[in-house]
């Protein structure tokens, strides 16, 4: 039995690598390039600039500013065996 899931968007990409959440413990939570298959796939119509992913006085942003906005299709496959 094979189970597909396809995830339609975009994400914030730079140098082959995604913008997401890379630390989260309850108390503090970090954001940074990570591989693609771990960072989220976004809605394209509030996504529309790189920076759209954080607050407007965010620290990200001038590090933001030099990525771009990429379509994706993530495709996840569970296969039972």
């Amino acid at each position: 039995m094979k189970h597909i899931k396809e995830e339609f968007g975009v994400m914030v990409m730079k140098n082959g690598k995604a913008w997401g959440q890379t630390y989260a413990d309850g108390h503090s939570t970090e954001y940074g390039w990570m591989n693609p298959t771990d960072a989220p796939v976004r809605n394209p119509k509030y996504c529309t600039l790189p920076t759209d992913v954080v607050h407007e006085n965010s620290h990200y942003i001038k590090e933001l500013q030099t990525a771009t906005v990429e379509a994706v299709v993530r495709v996840t496959t569970v296969e039972v065996v």
